[in-house]
Formats: structure tokens, sequence, C-alpha cells
């Protein structure tokens, strides 16, 4: 458990960092109530080669519950308020192995293209070093946050594009808020609200709402079974939902 705690200027030039990351350990991980800041990922599970097998080697059963998350913009190359040294900015939430987990109630604040194109969030499965194949993104519900100011919203990618794993299922983006996706100085180009890659199954996007510039979906290398889309309040922006094969605006 971390909780009610204060993790700050956290921050390397060339490297990840985390203020808190973790990769094996079984289960029942509680973040809550937390502030946040690193350059890297603000949180992170993945990453890393797991040194247990099944069933231990996913970590699982893990809340982040009332946390801010946030990169101030003094990291940031170019800001009036840049101190100067480039430290590697990537995202604010990340899952690389993970399942049964519960997002609720957090703020996300503040991401850019730096070492990364700017995803604010990223359900995105890697068998990091080869050996453990039953690396998955499983069971998220991720529900009732407000994410401000990236470049991008979400990102899921169905399987890892680098070494064997398993198929992300199951993640529900729920009651969410999204706010300044996309517009300046936080995006460079039109924002993909929420990327979709490599056949994931059972994505359900449902009651969020959404300010963004750019695509609402932007989609490709397989299909999507099970994708439901519903009662979601957003810009058509650029192309709307585009994907493989598509030339222009589809709805």
């Amino acid at each position: 458990t971390v909780k009610n705690s204060h993790i700050s200027d956290i921050k390397v030039n060339g490297a990840d960092s985390q203020a808190v990351g973790g990769w094996a350990g079984g289960a029942h991980f509680r973040i809550i109530n937390n502030y946040l800041e690193a350059s890297g990922e603000n949180i992170m599970f993945g990453g890393a080669q797991p040194w247990w097998n099944p069933p231990n080697g996913t970590p699982a059963d893990i809340e982040i519950r009332n946390n801010h998350m946030f990169k101030p913009l003094s990291w940031m190359v170019g800001h009036p308020t840049y101190q100067g040294t480039p430290w590697s900015v990537k995202n604010l939430l990340e899952l690389k192995n993970a399942k049964r987990v519960l997002i609720y109630g957090n703020v996300l604040e503040n991401t850019w293209p730096h070492a990364q194109i700017g995803y604010a969030v990223l359900f995105t499965v890697r068998n990091q070093d080869a050996a453990a194949t039953w690396s998955t993104v499983e069971d998220v519900t991720f529900t009732n946050n407000i994410v401000r100011r990236a470049a991008h919203g979400v990102s899921i990618m169905g399987y890892d594009n680098n070494y064997p794993s398993q198929q992300t299922k199951r993640i529900l983006i729920q009651n969410n808020l999204f706010q300044d996706i996309g517009t300046s100085p936080f995006g460079q180009g039109p924002a993909r609200m929420f990327g979709i890659q490599g056949g994931p199954r059972d994505i359900v996007i449902k009651n969020n709402t959404v300010f963004h510039n750019g695509y609402i979906t932007a989609a490709g290398g397989g299909p999507t079974h099970g994708f439901v889309f519903q009662n979601n309040i957003v810009n058509f922006g650029q192309n709307g939902l585009i994907g493989d094969g598509t030339t222009g605006p589809s709805t």
C-alpha cells in the first residue's frame, strides 16, 4: 500500500523513471490518495522481467484511487518555465503487465511529446525481455477520472509487437472527463483520443465526456472484436472514427 503520500521530483534524462512502479509481486496493490510526480511514467506496472512464473508473474488486484498524477511544465522543452534539462517525459499511467485493475477517481495532468508521442494513458501489453509469454493486460476498469492536457488520450495495444504475449482484453473506460487533448502546447498535430492497435478484445468506451482535436479513434493492425463505443460526448474532430483502409471521415 502507498497511501496519503507526496512523491515528487522523480526525473532522469535518458531512461525511465516512475513515482510508483511494479513488475512482479503477486496481488493486492493499493495506491490511494497520493500526489505522484515523475518524468517517465507516474505509475507503471510491467516494464521489466518478472522473476516469478504464473500465476504470480503478473501483478494483479490493483487499486489506483484518488491520486493526482502530474508533470510540471518546467520539464517541457520550450515552455516559458522550462528549467533547462530535458528529462525523459513519457506518460502519466501505463500498464504493460497487469490484471484486475481498478483506476478510479484520479486526476492525470500534463504530458507532451518527448520520449514518447504524448499519450496520457497506455494499456499496452509487453513481454518486456522476451521470457514472460504470459504477460497480459486484462480486466481493467478506468472510471470517474479526469485527464487533462496531453497530446493524445488512451492507447490500447492487443498484443506485444516485439515478443509473444497474451491478448489485451476486457478494458472498460467509463464516466471520465478528458480535457485539452491535443491542444497547444501539449499537442503537435491531430490528437488520437483512443488509439487501438493490434487487435485487443472487448474494449468498452462509454459515458465519457471528451474535449479534443483530431480523431475519436485511430484503429488498425487487426480487428477489435467486442468493441463498444456508447453514450459518449466527443468532438467529431478531423476524421471521427478512423481505421485501416479508411480514406476519409466516417461515423
